[in-house]
């Protein structure tokens, strides 16, 4: 009887051993888990080196497909940990290995996953208010993304897309893609307009949000892009007002789109609806695809405008900003600026 008490209590501690030993275990790995993947990604750094180092004995250098490897497998580790700045640096060394290969697209898309982690890292620690560390990340998916863009082919829709993406990180990016596809030159079109209204260059502009509209009705395909032109015929005819240019600096379609909306004040007459040419396509004609309530309030902007009513002006801007919900930021910023420009005188 006391053997089997003694060997109860002898296995009871033992099991309370192993649990504090598990215990142990455990919370080591808690503590040294941030290092373990640094420190993985330390030693592929190091190979990295060796390899560029190492010119005419290769098979003295690290294997680039395990190097590469190890770098992929961190990456995703990282990502899944939310460590994105380190996932970055590590896509960066997959790139690196896809050079010696001489795979360019595949090093290319490598660079992308990387500008998009540090891109990601920027705004988490932006969000979180951190003082230190942001504008590193910034800086990095900047590098990135100039590496992808300059790896591939200049016509193809790869750069297109990777250019696009770095303009939303850099907005005075002038770097442009000889990709000729019309969407894409209508979206580049429609951003360079935002992009000019924002530092106050309101000719070039005008100047792009024409090239919009000639682009769609060149190629007859004014039924998919209804509320762009909506949209584009607003802020031309608002850019209009605002730069106030004389007859003679005025576009044929910049004077019969003031001469529309003018007549529209004046008599009153029926609105425009979408008129059909040849093979049933919409040909351009100003109001076509603008409501009927504001081509209503167009047209008293554009009559106050012409017969110099500037203090009505004011109220009618103010009052189709209000009473149009379906306005764009952009469209909304232009009549503040416009009435701001317009206090100052009147």
């Amino acid at each position: 009887m006391d053997k089997l008490r003694s060997s109860s209590a002898g296995s009871g501690q033992l099991g309370d051993q192993q649990q504090q030993l598990q215990q142990q275990q455990h919370q080591q790995q808690l503590e040294q888990y941030p290092r373990n993947p640094i420190e993985q990604y330390l030693r592929a750094s190091t190979k990295i080196k060796k390899i560029e180092r190492v010119v005419f004995f290769k098979r003295f250098a690290p294997s680039v497909a395990d190097v590469q490897a190890d770098f992929q497998r961190l990456a995703y580790s990282f990502e899944e940990s939310g460590i994105m700045q380190y996932a970055a640096m590590c896509h960066i060394g997959y790139a690196k290995c896809e050079s010696y290969g001489g795979a360019p697209q595949r090093e290319a898309e490598a660079y992308l996953r990387a500008a998009r982690d540090f891109q990601l890292a920027h705004n988490e620690f932006r969000l979180l208010q951190l003082r230190t560390g942001h504008n590193g990340f910034r800086e990095g998916a900047l590098h990135c993304y100039n590496n992808a863009a300059e790896r591939v082919a200049d016509s193809g829709v790869f750069k297109a897309a990777v250019l696009r993406e770095l303009k939303q990180l850099q907005r005075q990016l002038e770097r442009t893609s000889s990709f000729a596809s019309p969407t894409h030159q209508i979206h580049d079109l429609e951003m360079g307009a935002e992009m000019s209204m924002q530092r106050e260059d309101y000719r070039n502009a005008l100047l792009q949000l024409d090239d919009i509209v000639d682009n769609i009705y060149e190629r007859r395909a004014a039924a998919m892009y209804v509320e762009l032109l909506r949209r584009v015929e607003v802020l031309r005819l608002l850019l209009l007002v605002h730069l106030n240019l004389p007859p003679a600096r005025q576009s044929p379609a910049h004077i019969k789109l003031i001469e529309y909306y003018y007549t529209v004040a004046q008599f009153e007459q029926h609105l425009a609806t979408p008129c059909l040419g040849y093979n049933n396509e919409p040909v351009e004609r100003p109001g076509a695809f603008v409501p009927l309530q504001q081509q209503y309030a167009l047209a008293e902007i554009v009559c106050a405008w012409v017969e110099r009513q500037m203090c009505d002006l004011k109220h009618m801007l103010i009052d189709f900003g209000n009473e149009n919900s379906s306005l764009s930021q952009t469209e909304r910023q232009l009549i503040k600026t416009i009435y701001s420009e317009l206090s100052k005188v009147y």
